[in-house]
Parts: structure tokens; sequence; C-alpha cells
């Protein structure tokens, strides 16, 4: 049989839930805004008027496409959360629908999947 609680309870646990959330989107939009910044330094890193910039090498060149590619994974999966959040599915896994702990959402707010789901294993000493 289900737990009755009293409407002061549940009160209280709806205001704890919304300042949660609240904090997660702050330090989404905060992790957006400097996945944002170093994208678009990485597109463009080069200052042609700063005659101490050489031409980039082959190397440094695939480097830095792969360093493009992933902070553009980065920027949409902070984007992809807060789409979540805007819809009321954030803090659930994504694969099985469980609730994402809140240490794990701390931790890493992006995350849309359960450490299971995502192939984690955590040793234990």
């Amino acid at each position: 049989m289900a737990e009755i609680r009293s409407p002061r309870l549940l009160m209280e646990e709806c205001r704890r839930y919304t300042a949660q959330l609240s904090e997660l989107r702050m330090l989404l939009e905060e992790r957006l805004h400097a996945a944002r910044a170093e994208l678009a330094r990485l597109r463009d890193p080069y200052d042609p008027y700063d005659p101490y910039d050489v031409a980039p090498s082959a190397a440094r060149t695939r480097s830095s496409a792969a360093r493009v590619r992933q902070a553009g994974l980065d920027v949409a999966a902070i984007e992809a959360a807060l789409e979540r959040m805007d819809r009321g599915l954030y803090g659930t896994c994504t694969r099985c629908e469980a609730f994402l702990p809140l240490d794990r959402l701390r931790l890493a707010p992006h995350v849309q999947q359960c450490a299971s789901c995502a192939g984690e294993t955590r040793l234990t000493a």
C-alpha cells in the first residue's frame, strides 16, 4: 500500500526538488556558456594579425578537428539536457527511465543515462 504523507511534507519535497532543479539548470547554463566559448575558440584559434601565430601543422590540425568535434558534442549534450529539463524528463535515464542520482547529476548535469545503461563499472576497495 502506498505511503500517505501530509500536504506539508509534500510541499517541502516539492520545494526541495524545485531548488535542486534550479541549481542544476544554473550549472547546465554555466557549462553551456563555457562549452560554446571553447567551441568558438577552437573553431577560430588563429589570429591572422598576430605576427607570432604560425600556420598549423597537419598533426595539429587533426588534433584540433578532434577537439572541435568533442566540443560540439559537449554543447549538444548540454542543450539536450536543458531541453529534457524543459519537457519535464530531466533526471531520468533515456534507456531504462530510472531516476539518476543527484550526485551524478551534480557531477555531470548533462548525463542522460544511469551508470548501468552507460556501461560504467565502479571498483570497490
